[in-house]
Formats: C-alpha cells, sequence, structure tokens
C-alpha cells in the first residue's frame, strides 16, 4: 500500500508537504528570494520540523518504528494549521516582496572588508565568559558524575542541580559568535570560526543538538550576508553530512560519556533518519490542539510570561522556581507534563512548536496572523545595509533566537535577544568613548561616508574613489574615502 495510516491523515499529510515544496519554489524562482536568506531558511525549517517526520510515513518508507502518537491520534487538525502557517508565511513573503523589490547590486567594497573592532572584541569577551560559565557548570555537576551519565541523565543534573551555569554557557557562546562573526576583519574570521566549530563539536559530543545546529545556521547567514561564499562542493559533502550527523549523535548520546569513543562515531546512519527525527514538532502541534479542547485560549499570555522571564536569576544561590499551575506553565512543560508526564519529572522535555504557540494564544487565526506578520519582517529586514557591522550584528542575535523557536516556545527568545542588543549598544558607546578620549587629526571625510562606529563605506557612496582605510585611533572604526 501506498500510504500508511489512513486515507484521510496522508493525504493531509502530502497536502501539507506539497503547500511547502510550492511555496518554496514560488518564493525562490517567482519571487527571487536568496535561497539562504532568513525568510527562506525559516521556511526550511518549518516545513522539516513539522512534516520530517509525517510524510515519509505517509508515503510507506519511514526507516525506524512510527512512534505510538503518531499512530494513535488524528493528524488532521495539525496538519490543517501547518498549511494554514505555510500559506500565510508564502503570502507575507509574496507582499514584502511588492512592497519592497530588491534593489539592484551595486558595484560596492565586498562587505567582508566591513568590520568593527569594539564589536568584534566584546563578542570575543561574551564568548570567554561563556566558556568559564561551562567550565563552572561543570565544576558544579561534578566531573566524574557527569562522566558516568548519559544524555538524558546530563539533563537531569543539570536541571537537579545549579543550572544556571550551563545555561549561561549556552546563551553567552553563541550571542559572542553572532556579534564576532559580523564584524571581524578578514584575518580574525577564521579563528573566529575555529572557535564556533570546535564549541559546536564539543556540544554534539555532549548530545545537545539544537544547541549546534542552530548557532551553526545563524553563522552561515551572518557570513553569508557579509558577502562569504562557499565552493559548491561544500554544500554537496556538507548537506549530506549533516543528515549523517543528526542521528548519529542520538546513536551517541544514549551511551555514557565516558564509554562514547570512536566506534560509536564512525557508525553510519539513514539520512532519512536525521528528517523523522526533525518531524517530532508535530506532536506539540498535535497535543496542543487536543489539549485547548477543554482549555482556554491564553490570549498572548504566553509571550509576556516569557518576556518576564528575560529577567536572569542573578541570587549568590540556586532556588528553583516558584510553584506554577498547570495552565500557568511555559508552553512546552505544559505539554510535556500531560503528554509524557515520565519525562516531565525526568527534567526532559519534548519540546514545542512554532505553530502550536500562536494556536494556544489566539487559536487558528493567530497563526495565520503570526505567520504572515513574520515573513513581512523577515524580508523586509534583510535589506539593511550591510556594510554597518552593528546593524548586521542586531540582526545576528534575533536571528538565532527566532529560529530556536521554530520547535521550541518564546521562552527561550527574550533574553538572548535583549543581552544581545544590550550588547552591541555597551560596544557602540564604549567605541564613542573611546574615541573622545584619544585626540588624533583624522582626514576630512564627506560626512556620508562616516557611518559611524564600525562601518566601511562602499566607493559608490564617497563618490566612486578608490577605497582607502583611515582608522580611529583605538575603536576600530574604519570608513572608505
Amino acid at each position: 500500500m501506498l500510504f500508511r495510516g489512513g486515507a484521510s491523515n496522508s493525504t493531509t499529510a502530502l497536502a501539507a508537504a506539497g503547500m511547502w515544496c510550492v511555496s518554496l519554489a514560488l518564493s525562490q524562482k517567482s519571487l527571487r528570494l536568496d535561497p539562504l536568506s532568513p525568510a527562506m531558511i525559516y521556511l526550511y525549517l518549518l516545513g522539516l520540523f513539522h512534516l520530517g517526520l509525517v510524510v515519509p510515513w505517509a508515503l510507506g518508507v519511514e526507516t525506524s518504528q512510527p512512534p505510538l502518537w503518531l499512530i494513535t491520534n488524528d493528524l488532521n487538525p495539525a496538519l490543517a494549521m501547518v498549511i494554514v502557517a505555510t500559506t500565510s508565511y508564502y503570502a507575507g513573503v509574496a507582499l514584502a516582496v511588492w512592497l519592497w523589490p530588491p534593489a539592484p547590486a551595486r558595484n560596492a567594497v565586498p562587505h567582508v572588508r566591513c568590520y568593527n573592532n569594539m564589536l568584534c572584541w566584546m563578542g570575543l569577551a561574551i564568548v570567554t565568559l561563556g566558556l568559564l560559565a561551562f567550565g563552572a557548570g561543570v565544576q558544579a555537576l561534578g566531573l566524574e558524575r557527569l562522566l558516568r551519565s548519559d544524555y538524558t541523565e546530563t539533563y537531569t543534573l543539570a536541571s537537579q542541580y545549579d543550572p544556571r551555569f550551563f545555561a549561561t554557557s549556552m546563551t553567552f557562546v553563541p550571542l559572542g559568535l553572532y556579534l564576532a562573526a559580523a564584524s571581524a576583519r578578514r584575518g580574525i574570521l577564521p579563528w573566529v570560526l575555529g572557535c564556533g566549530a570546535l564549541w559546536g563539536a564539543c556540544i554534539l559530543f555532549l548530545g545537545f543538538r539544537g544547541y549546534a545546529l542552530v548557532p551553526a545556521i545563524t553563522i552561515f547567514a551572518v557570513l553569508h550576508k557579509r558577502g562569504v561564499r562557499l565552493p559548491r562542493l561544500a554544500y554537496l559533502v556538507g548537506l549530506p553530512l549533516l543528515l549523517v550527523i543528526i542521528p548519529l549523535v542520538r546513536a551517541v548520546r544514549a551511551e555514557r560519556l565516558a564509554d562514547r569513543g570512536i566506534t560509536t562515531t564512525l557508525t553510519i546512519q539513514a539520512p532519512l533518519l536525521a528528517l523523522e527525527e526533525m518531524g517530532g514538532s508535530l506532536r506539540a502541534l498535535v497535543h496542543t490542539i487536543q489539549f485547548l479542547d477543554t482549555e482556554p485560549l491564553r490570549w498572548g499570555q504566553t509571550y509576556w510570561q516569557a518576556l518576564r522571564s528575560a529577567v536572569p536569576n542573578v541570587a549568590f544561590r540556586w532556588q528553583g522556581g516558584e510553584y506554577l499551575p498547570v495552565e500557568q506553565l511555559p508552553p512546552s512543560h505544559w505539554m510535556t507534563l500531560q503528554a509524557a508526564p515520565d519525562a516531565y519529572r525526568a527534567h526532559g522535555g519534548l519540546g514545542f512548536s512554532a505553530v502550536a504557540e500562536p494556536y494556544m494564544n489566539f487559536g487558528a487565526p493567530g497563526v495565520a496572523a503570526y505567520f504572515f506578520l513574520l515573513a513581512l519582517l523577515l524580508v523586509a529586514a534583510y535589506r539593511f545595509d550591510v556594510s554597518r557591522p552593528t546593524r548586521l550584528a542586531m540582526w545576528g542575535v534575533v536571528l538565532g533566537p527566532l529560529l530556536w523557536t521554530v520547535r521550541n516556545d518564546f521562552h527561550g527568545f527574550f533574553r538572548p535577544v535583549l543581552l544581545g542588543l544590550a550588547s552591541i549598544v555597551a560596544a557602540r558607546l564604549l567605541a564613542n568613548s573611546w574615541t573622545t578620549t584619544r585626540t588624533r587629526t583624522v582626514p576630512d571625510l564627506e560626512p556620508s561616508v562616516q557611518h559611524g562606529p564600525g562601518a566601511v563605506a562602499s566607493p559608490s557612496e564617497a563618490g566612486g574613489l578608490t577605497a582607502a582605510t583611515t582608522r580611529v585611533q583605538g575603536t576600530g572604526i574604519a570608513s572608505s574615502t
């Protein structure tokens, strides 16, 4: 039999997949969006995380035993919401392209030459703080105890003991890498990428896939916006390798940390298994729709709670959160407690869904409005002047947490965004303060050439003259004349 799970579920799954594919094709071919723009990257992830499991299962080509929730629940309401989300998202993209047509390319300085030393050092300082916090987290858990634990036990330990150090490292290191990737000089950039690759490899070895892959995608998007281009061979090798790594990490993290070795690492995994694992976000949407049959909508309460949770816990001694009724729990906790109580008691979780949270707050109209506005904003935000590293850094520190919400709720969004924006402002203030305290004569520049802290202007903005760099002492500010 070609289809599985009943004609209704399989037909709806294939319809959702078809709508997603049509949206991708039209966005790139008809609307001519950059295939690696944030709007396209978000659409890729939206489909993979919500359809990666159900479509192979519906076609009967799955590579593993389907989970119980997939074959015992009615998937049609959830898949219908995926169709609403995808359709609304494409409508927002189309309107944004119509309102703001792509600007013609100008003969400008390669954007990778635009740098901001102060912002780069700020990013590297944040990375260093994150690494120190990671070391403190390992010490708090106990290295010997950590080595005896598998992934689930590690997650439980990090939640039972003081989790602030681990959580801080998972926020600070990616955040610092975003700032450095957006502002580093060409000579420093390989070191930034090396640091990011080493961090990602360590986090993957611990079993935390999302904390490695989302920052990697964000850094890649930032570098692409700066003008860094990879050879086609890198994509032909990298994408299949990624499809092998995702299920491989799941196999590795089932063992104790001390027992993980090269033998397990070299085990070949089916690439299709990666898509099936990513597609588990549909479960959160299925359960959310079911549970809301007997519960009221939240009407924005989850977003307000996420904003309030942005205030960090800075107490000298760790204290757990206060008791909350079930209906006031963060969406991922609320869903996990009811759908998988054993996992919840073990401090685990099932993640969440970018489609489920607007539905949880405002129902189906909320899903349509959210994805329409999100697409509109992502396309519009991509048109900023990339020759200003501070703007590119702001774009990066928002994009990373936003991509995280594709398979999680908004409780992981506001804190890193606010911290990242505050770091950018601090770097700008430090650059301005340093400039005013150091006196050195700077050649006269046209007002349109001097963009402020951290920018290089293009030759076209400087009247078409040959680019020459003039730097203000101590600030790392460069301008073309």
